[in-house]
């Protein structure tokens, strides 16, 4: 009983198989299908077929999926143009079968359409004439499917190019050799910022980090005048731009007070100080002679998260200051005396300079000269006598210009003082 069981069994597959299959009407799928790349950077993708319509699909491996690309009439043929606009994956292939889906879908081999790594910016330094070198890693992406169809080289290999936003609206674009890993671009008009763009036949991807180059602008308050070993109160003040419009507030920057003597000198630096750009700072300095002053920043380069951040050296205009002999002191000893006592007249000045000085005395109407006033290494002792009539009379030393240092301290005049007689 159980064979004819079997044997009844294997009878009605038999007869079921001499039936017409829901298979038998299926259509050859398409063969040879290849793809290359165009010399505009598009797909060609091309089969062989029946003649019949086709469909177009794309496959992702990870994670899965199936999309429609392209229905293909039987009237265009056997080939298509596809831009390479599809998503970043590291393995993709296109599928054709015939537009009725009754064919078994042909793949392509197995292709990547991974955009390249960002750039890799690490450094951005600025030259002597106020250009931008550039460096940066260039390093290659994984190939997660060698020697692919759609691996060509150049120029489908990565490409780096700098896009410039400058000014207003307008823009830029420095394109590099493929492998160049650093460049020179030259003076841009200010601020401006920079962005490192690595494309390939897939697209594209920028740089994580910019490169912003500034303006500095530098101002500077000297007074007209100070005495000798004073402090000359300059004030200064720093304005930093490094996107249009938009002041940045920033602290320490290094700044440097710088003098001469006169025009046709070499600028020096005497004194180094730390600026801000929120308010007026103290750049002071000692008075020690007739000098041009003026604010001298050096170029600076400021890292900070993904931002480098670059100005230009600058500098302020020259402004100038005198510097005046202090009179230390000056005055008669007694101020007050008997008619005809003796009286000492002493003057001390800073620098202690020896010079020949003039004593005036005040006439009611002009200062009158009293004979000259010798001063040796800063320091002047006159003996005389109170007058024979009482009254007050009021006195003053001039002190022509010297020279200290190579700096000269301009004339000076006392402020006047008195001797009284009784």
């Amino acid at each position: 009983m159980r064979k004819f069981v079997v044997i009844a069994a294997s009878a009605a597959v038999l007869s079921a198989g001499l039936q017409a299959p829901a298979w038998a009407g299926a259509q050859a799928s398409p063969t040879n299908v290849e793809i290359v790349w165009t010399p505009d950077t598009d797909i060609r993708l091309s089969w062989q077929d029946q003649g019949e319509g086709n469909t177009v699909q794309v496959e992702y491996e990870n994670p899965h999926r199936i999309e429609l690309v392209r229905s293909v009439t039987a009237a265009e043929g056997n080939e298509v143009i596809l831009p390479a606009k599809f998503d970043a994956a590291d393995r993709v292939r296109l599928l054709v079968s015939t537009s009725d889906g009754l064919s078994v879908a042909t793949p392509t081999a197995w292709f990547d359409t991974r955009r390249p790594p960002p750039p890799g910016l690490y450094d951005a330094l600025e030259t002597n004439r106020q250009g931008t070198n550039l460096y940066w890693k260039g390093e290659a992406g994984p190939d997660s499917t060698p020697n692919d169809a759609l691996d060509n080289p150049y120029p489908y290999v990565p490409v780096v190019r700098a896009v410039v936003d400058l000014p207003g609206t307008a823009t830029e674009t420095h394109t590099f050799k493929p492998g160049q890993t650093s460049a020179a671009l030259t003076r841009m008009a200010r601020p401006a910022a920079i962005r490192l763009i690595a494309s390939n036949e897939w697209g594209e991807t920028p740089d994580t980090k910019i490169v912003r180059l500034g303006t500095m602008g530098a101002g500077i308050s000297v007074p007209a005048s100070a005495v000798y070993g004073n402090r000359l109160g300059i004030k200064s003040t720093l304005d930093l731009f490094t996107s249009e419009g938009r002041e940045e507030r920033a602290s320490g920057i290094k700044v440097e007070l710088q003098a001469r003597a006169k025009s046709t000198d070499a600028w020096k630096t005497y004194g180094r100080y730390a600026g801000n750009t929120t308010a007026a700072f103290d750049t002071g300095i000692a008075s020690l002679g007739n000098r041009e002053y003026r604010l001298w920043v050096p170029a600076r380069k400021v890292v900070s998260g993904n931002v480098i951040a670059l100005t230009s050296a600058t500098s302020t205009s020259a402004r100038s200051s005198k510097t005046l002999i202090k009179f230390v002191s000056r005055g008669f000893t007694p101020a007050v005396a008997r008619r005809g006592a003796n009286v000492d007249l002493s003057a001390r000045i800073s620098p202690a300079s020896t010079v020949k000085a003039r004593l005036q005395f005040w006439d009611g109407r002009n200062w009158l000269d009293a004979g000259p006033l010798q001063f040796n290494k800063g320091y002047a002792l006159q003996h005389g006598s109170a007058g024979d009539e009482p009254g007050t009379e009021r006195y003053r030393i001039t002190v022509p210009a010297v020279v200290v240092n190579g700096l000269t301290v301009s004339a000076t005049t006392s402020s006047a003082f008195t001797l009284t007689t009784r």
